[in-house]
């Protein structure tokens, strides 16, 4: 599992976080951890933010472009996530509203 982050867009937005088990909908299986910066909803899952697993943690240094990111999928074939790239220039997985479930990781 990666570090926590703590970069410009952690401070833009207070210094506000929370780490959140990303699960399927369908079969229940977690899929990721994630770091959620800032207060709101989730509405799409920022590659250098994705703590585990490593696979996917990977993808901030290996990854330049959205043509080069497959769909965020769990092991059922439930799409979770389409690539994106944000206003930002930062690469993400746009979430599909009702095929995942989020949790706070326990401590």
């Amino acid at each position: 599992m990666r570090q926590i982050k703590k970069d410009k867009y952690f401070r833009d937005r207070g210094r506000v976080f929370k780490i959140l088990q990303i699960s399927c909908a369908k079969c229940g299986k977690e899929v990721l951890l994630y770091q959620k910066d800032g207060r709101g909803g989730l509405k799409r899952l920022y590659l250098n933010r994705i703590l585990a697993p490593e696979n996917l943690a990977l993808l901030q240094d290996t990854t330049e472009s959205v043509k080069q990111m497959q769909l965020l999928k769990c092991e059922c074939r439930n799409y979770i996530g389409i690539p994106m790239l944000h206003r930002e220039g930062r690469l993400a997985f746009r979430l599909i509203y009702g095929s995942f479930t989020k949790h706070k990781e326990k401590k």
